[in-house]
């Protein structure tokens, strides 16, 4: 069984609601208070479960397990679990996140749930379940990692009345799109300058899969799209260098700021992913499981175990391999474009990826965001729920 714990204050990981389907919520002093039979999610960060010495109890997991927040996954479907309402919305949230964790466990095989949901999250889990990339050497690894961008941060101030608000795709509508991305294969070739790379070719996706060493001019660029383009910027919102990138973000970035090709490898073979890396049958081969929201939070994480990068033995660090950048790199671009369309419509950025876009705004905006949000096929928040926790009310009730 699947439990969660919404603490009191989530920084202390102390007092809170504990709660299991079918059960009524009972309170907890804190970790420690929580049966040991069943796996429990704590609403507490990462740093705060680790720096509290919260490792050790092993039925207990962080709130990222999901690969969301606990509060990312209420907002998303409308469920308020802040202050007094934390009872209440806790009795419809832990419903989701147990279905979630049973689908994955159905999906994938996992069928012992304490001994193979062992791992600090369950994208590590699933990633252990899917076929490795085929492996690529040092030099090509090396140009990978830096390749490889997660997230994209824009600096937009928090001002008193602001509102931040997650806009997401549909995320088994995201999914398949993503995973029906090529990728290259193996056989890759160097050119130690920019003779022979064929900028229109690149620009209209002729041109096979190209890792390319390329130094980003900005000059000229608006400073709010430079921003918003956060080559480098990710979640730290420290700027790192980047020096390589794939051909997907090439075609993006040049559109706007000038990309001086350095030298670039070459793959000869570029192939659908895999057939080990689409997303279960159990997930997808009925329309209605389709449709459940614990099958579009079981494709995320799919898609999430892909994309991340994977621990190595022989280095002793993270490595990213051609699946996960090419599928990063992807991710980028298309949230890039809803960024930039929300910016372009007068809502401030803060950042973008895994198929949502952050978004900074007035409360008094709020119902406008909406319109927009759902002009550009963003199908979550539950606006309902987002617009009466500030006072407003939706002109559209279907969502």
């Amino acid at each position: 069984m699947i439990g969660i714990i919404l603490h009191d204050n989530r920084n202390t990981l102390g007092e809170g609601w504990a709660f299991l389907p079918g059960r009524e919520p009972f309170r907890v002093r804190g970790l420690y208070d929580l049966p040991n039979d069943a796996m429990w999610i704590s609403s507490g960060d990462f740093q705060d479960f680790r720096n509290r010495g919260q490792a050790q109890l092993h039925h207990v997991r962080r709130t990222g397990y999901l690969g969301l927040k606990l509060s990312e996954i209420a907002q998303d479907f409308g469920i308020r679990i802040d202050g007094y309402h934390a009872v209440e919305g806790g009795k419809a949230l832990v419903i989701y996140v147990q279905h979630a964790v049973r689908m994955a466990v159905e999906v994938y095989g996992l069928d012992d749930v304490m001994r193979n949901l062992q791992d600090d999250t369950l994208v590590a889990t699933i990633s252990k379940a899917l076929p490795p990339a085929a492996p690529s050497k040092d030099m090509l690894l090396q140009k990978l990692a830096a390749a490889y961008q997660s997230w994209s941060s824009k600096y937009t101030p928090f001002m008193d009345n602001s509102v931040r608000v997650r806009l997401r795709f549909n995320r088994m509508a995201y999914a398949e799109w993503l995973l029906s991305n090529p990728v290259p294969d193996a056989g890759w070739s160097h050119a130690l300058s920019d003779v022979g790379f064929d900028h229109d070719a690149v620009m209209a996706g002729t041109f096979p899969p190209t890792l390319i060493q390329a130094v980003v001019e900005f000059d000229g660029v608006p400073a709010e799209l430079a921003e918003l383009i956060a080559y480098g910027v990710g979640a730290s919102r420290q700027r790192a260098k980047r020096t390589w990138m794939t051909d997907v973000e090439y075609r993006w970035i040049s559109r706007y700021a000038r990309v001086h090709v350095q030298s670039y490898l070459v793959s000869s073979t570029c192939l659908p992913l895999p057939t080990g890396c689409q997303l279960p049958q159990g997930l997808v081969q009925d329309r209605l499981v389709k449709a459940l929201p614990a099958s579009g939070i079981v494709s995320y994480i799919h898609c999430q175990a892909l994309m991340s990068s994977k621990w190595s033995k022989v280095t002793g660090g993270n490595e990213y391999d051609l699946h996960s950048t090419w599928l990063r790199a992807h991710d980028r671009a298309i949230c890039f474009e809803a960024a930039l369309r929300m910016q372009q419509a007068g809502f401030p950025v803060s950042g973008y990826g895994n198929g949502s876009v952050i978004v900074n705004v007035d409360r008094e905006k709020l119902v406008d965001l909406e319109k927009a949000a759902i002009a550009m096929d963003f199908t979550n928040p539950r606006w309902n729920a987002l617009l009466q926790e500030f006072g407003y009310v939706s002109p559209d009730h279907s969502h």
